[in-house]
């Protein structure tokens, strides 16, 4: 999900983008240095914007825990790109032979009072 600053320079990158076009336009009507200098102007302001918007890869989180009698066997996480990977079995849950592999993705794996994931491998992007 977009954060607010996110939303916020991609807001801006359109708004820079309707003001290109707009003296675009006043350019092919009549020519004048001024309006070169502003639409010179506006597109450095797109390219910045642009490379603010570009994804940058996140700090990836595990939680791996089991607890109140509950297993995690042979069920390896592995994060990448801001994943947030949960996997969680209480009270007599199992979870076995289900591993992760996340690229920007949430996951969870849950499991209690006596219930099993058994082979079940998750790979999302």
């Amino acid at each position: 999900m977009a954060t607010a600053t996110q939303k916020a320079v991609s807001a801006g990158g359109v708004l820079v983008g309707i003001a290109t076009g707009i003296v675009t336009n006043l350019i092919t009507s009549r020519w004048s240095w001024s309006l070169a200098a502003a639409l010179t102007v506006l597109a450095a302001a797109g390219i910045w914007l642009a490379q603010l918007t570009r994804t940058t890869p996140g700090r990836s989180r595990h939680h791996i825990a089991a607890a109140h009698d509950g297993r995690i066997e042979n069920s390896g996480a592995t994060g990448r790109d801001g994943a947030d990977i949960s996997q969680t079995a209480t009270h007599g849950g199992v979870i076995s032979g289900s591993p992760i592999t996340a690229r920007g993705a949430d996951v969870e794996q849950r499991t209690k009072h006596g219930g099993h994931i058994v082979n079940s491998a998750s790979d999302m992007q």
